[in-house]
């Protein structure tokens, strides 16, 4: 873990970070905080879950907004910032902001989670962003490789673009017990609606079973689809803080998130963090990160009950040594997205936008 004391605070740096929907993985910024103190401005919006004990994790107040477009009308309170580094780009309030900022001298960095696909969509947002979007930005955090190759694509020159936005924090997600000291169980955790795959999920642990398999599944989540949470071999939970989480994922062998869409998937990094195996789809964008396909879990790629099934057998066929070397693939590429992680990348983007002209 980097050592903060040995890091340089500059002097005259007044940064202001802002997270929609404040999550857990926001604990990411806390060797900036510790780093900063009170010379850091901290703002959010409420999760519609909102992670328990959060400020006192972080020893920092966070400052609440109830809208994010509110920032506008509270402009002045941040007037003295140099840094901005906020959520997307999805409000005009922020937007806004940015320019006002940015005309009085700061540099503003967007923190992008989502990933590349290549779609008409996306193909349009290219065009958007270079016309409009591009100048109000002086770089991009984001967590990934998908979502790297998406500002990539969009416009943003690869040397404004910084890896570290998401991961997992290191003081709730650790190692736990060795693999083969673990339950025989798949775990799943998320929102249970249609978009996570939970109907694939489900269909795929029942072929598991009906041919033979006797690990079980564990479901921590909430929502539409809970009902359909049951069956030969599923341990449902429902929804858990982060804390119940992270002791879930040490007892388990395997994390599944076989999602249709998942910009990024901070579960996956959390599971990996914890010392659990992966099994994701190709649109969960945290597999191009953590997961080596064959080694610490499997991609698979196409939304079938069939695939997944498939990925499932196999990996509950893998023997002691086999485990034991995933796990520690896991938790190797685990270690790039710590608070660590994220520091290092404040720490280099300051020093590059501070030397270096807007592009």
């Amino acid at each position: 873990m980097t050592d903060i004391s040995a890091l340089t605070k500059p002097s005259d740096l007044r940064p202001l970070i802002f997270w929609e929907g404040f999550p857990p993985c926001g604990l990411m910024t806390k060797q900036v905080v510790d780093l900063f103190g009170d010379q850091l401005v901290l703002l959010g919006t409420r999760a519609a879950v909102p992670f328990e004990g959060l400020e006192d994790l972080l020893g920092h107040q966070v400052e609440w907004l109830a809208n994010p477009d509110d920032i506008w009308e509270r402009r002045h309170e941040f007037a003295d910032r140099n840094l901005i580094i906020h959520t997307g780009w999805a409000h005009k309030g922020w937007l806004r902001f940015d320019r006002w900022m940015r005309q009085r001298g700061a540099k503003v960095v967007v923190a992008v989670d989502n990933s590349f696909k290549g779609n008409l969509r996306q193909i349009g947002g290219a065009l958007w962003f270079r016309l409009w979007l591009r100048q109000h930005f002086d770089a991009a955090l984001v967590p990934g490789h998908s979502a790297t190759k998406l500002m990539r694509f969009l416009g943003m020159p690869a040397n404004r673009i910084f890896t570290g936005y998401y991961g997992a924090f290191e003081s709730i997600y650790t190692a736990g017990p060795p693999i083969s000291n673990r339950r025989e169980e798949f775990l799943f955790v998320g929102q249970l609606i249609p978009r996570k795959g939970v109907d694939i999920l489900l269909e795929a642990f029942s072929q598991y079973r009906q041919s033979g398999g006797t690990w079980t599944l564990r479901i921590l989540g909430n929502g539409p689809m809970r009902n359909q949470c049951q069956g030969d071999g599923i341990v449902f939970e429902g929804f858990a803080q982060a804390r119940v989480t992270a002791q879930r994922m040490q007892e388990a062998r395997c994390l599944v998130l076989p999602s249709r869409e998942d910009h990024w998937g901070t579960v996956v990094c959390e599971a990996a963090a914890s010392g659990s195996l992966l099994i994701t789809s190709r649109w969960v964008g945290a597999s191009d990160d953590l997961v080596r396909s064959g080694i610490n879990g499997f991609v698979f790629h196409d939304m079938s009950a069939k695939s997944l099934a498939q990925a499932l057998r196999q990996v509950a066929r893998w023997d002691h040594a086999r485990l034991q070397y995933a796990q520690n693939v896991s938790l190797g590429l685990a270690q790039g997205y710590t608070s660590a992680a994220y520091s290092s990348a404040f720490h280099t983007l300051v020093a590059l936008l501070q030397t270096k002209s807007p592009a």
